[in-house]
C-alpha cells in the first residue's frame, strides 16, 4: 500500500491528532490544493528549513524565488507542479493551511513515519480488536489494506480506522451491504453507514448525482463492495488461494437473529463522514 495513504493513520496512532481533529482535516483535504512546497517535502527534494526561508511565498512567486536561490530546479518545480498528490500529501497540505503543523513538523513527522517500520494499519486493527481475534487479524488487516486502496481509487477518499470510536447513536437511520467470501479463505465483509454518508459514498462511486437514498443508490454501494472482494479474491488468487463470492445482501441493522462468530467492527472516519467495516466468519446480515 502507498506509504502516503497511511500518514493520517499514523499521526492518529502516535497521539500527534485526535480523532476530532482527523476528521475536521480529512473533510479538508476534499477541497485542498497541494502546494509546491509540500510535495517537495514529500518527494524529499527540498528541506522545511530551505523552504521556511522563502518565507510566506506561494505561487509563481516561490517558483521564482526557489530557483533563483538555488533549493529546486526548473525541471524540480516542473515535476512537482505536474505530480499528483497523494492523500497523505493532501492531508498534510490541509494541516499547513490550517496552521497546526509547519514544514518542519511535518518534515520531520513524515519521516518519521517512513523510517518507522511497522504497519499502521494493523496497530489500529490490533487495537480495535482489543487481544481477540488473533488468528484472524492478518487476513482481516490485509482485507482493509485492499478496502482502503479502493475507496482511494473509485471515490477519491482517503480513510482512517478510529478504534476508539464510539458506534452510531441508537436510532440512527443506516444501511448495511455485506458479501461473503468463500473458498481458500473464508470471511463475510460490510459497510455499515448513517444514510446520508451511505448516500455520498453511492454517489462517490457511481459518479451518480442520487438525490435519495433509494434502491439504485444501494446497489451503487453493493456493487462497490463487490468490486472491492474481487480485487481481494485476486490478490489471494496470486497466493494460490482460490475464492468465490457470493450475492451482496443489504439491511438497515444487523440481524437479530444472526450469531456472527469472529465479529470485528472498525470505526472509519473519512472526508465524508464516519462509517463502518464489518468482517466475520459468518453471516451477520
Amino acid at each position: 500500500m502507498s506509504n502516503e495513504l497511511l500518514f493520517p493513520q499514523f499521526l492518529l496512532n502516535r497521539g500527534v491528532l485526535n480523532a476530532e481533529e482527523v476528521a475536521i482535516y480529512l473533510k479538508r483535504t476534499l477541497a485542498v490544493k497541494v502546494d509546491v512546497p509540500v510535495q517537495a517535502i514529500f518527494h524529499g527534494v527540498a528541506t522545511a528549513k530551505e523552504l521556511t526561508s522563502l518565507g510566506d511565498l506561494s505561487g509563481e512567486e516561490f517558483r521564482v524565488s526557489a530557483e533563483k536561490k538555488g533549493i529546486l530546479t526548473a525541471s524540480q518545480l516542473r515535476n512537482l507542479g505536474e505530480a499528483i498528490a497523494g492523500e497523505g500529501c493532501r492531508f498534510a497540505q490541509a494541516l499547513l493551511d490550517a496552521g497546526r503543523l509547519d514544514y518542519g513538523e511535518i518534515e520531520r513527522l513524515f519521516r518519521e513515519f517512513v523510517h518507522a517500520g511497522g504497519n499502521p494499519l494493523a496497530e489500529a486493527i490490533e487495537c480495535a480488536a482489543a487481544g481477540r481475534l488473533m488468528e484472524e487479524l492478518p487476513l482481516y488487516t490485509e482485507y482493509v489494506g485492499v478496502a482502503l486502496q479502493s475507496f482511494k481509487r473509485f471515490m477519491k477518499i482517503g480513510c482512517v480506522i478510529v478504534p476508539q470510536a464510539e458506534p452510531f447513536p441508537a436510532g440512527t437511520p443506516r444501511h448495511i451491504v455485506s458479501q461473503a467470501v468463500t473458498g481458500g479463505a473464508s470471511l463475510v465483509a460490510g459497510i455499515e453507514a448513517p444514510d446520508d454518508v451511505f448516500l455520498e459514498l453511492a454517489r462517490r462511486y457511481s459518479r451518480e448525482d442520487f438525490e435519495t437514498l433509494d434502491d439504485l443508490a444501494i446497489d451503487s454501494l453493493a456493487e462497490f463492495l463487490n468490486v472491492l472482494d474481487g480485487f481481494f479474491a485476486v490478490r489471494l488468487g496470486e497466493r494460490g488461494l482460490e475464492l468465490d463470492l457470493e450475492t451482496p445482501k443489504m439491511a438497515c441493522a444487523l440481524s437479530e437473529k444472526a450469531a456472527p462468530s469472529k465479529l470485528l467492527r472498525l470505526p472509519v472516519e473519512s472526508p465524508v463522514g464516519a462509517f463502518a467495516l464489518f468482517l466475520a466468519a459468518d453471516e451477520f446480515l
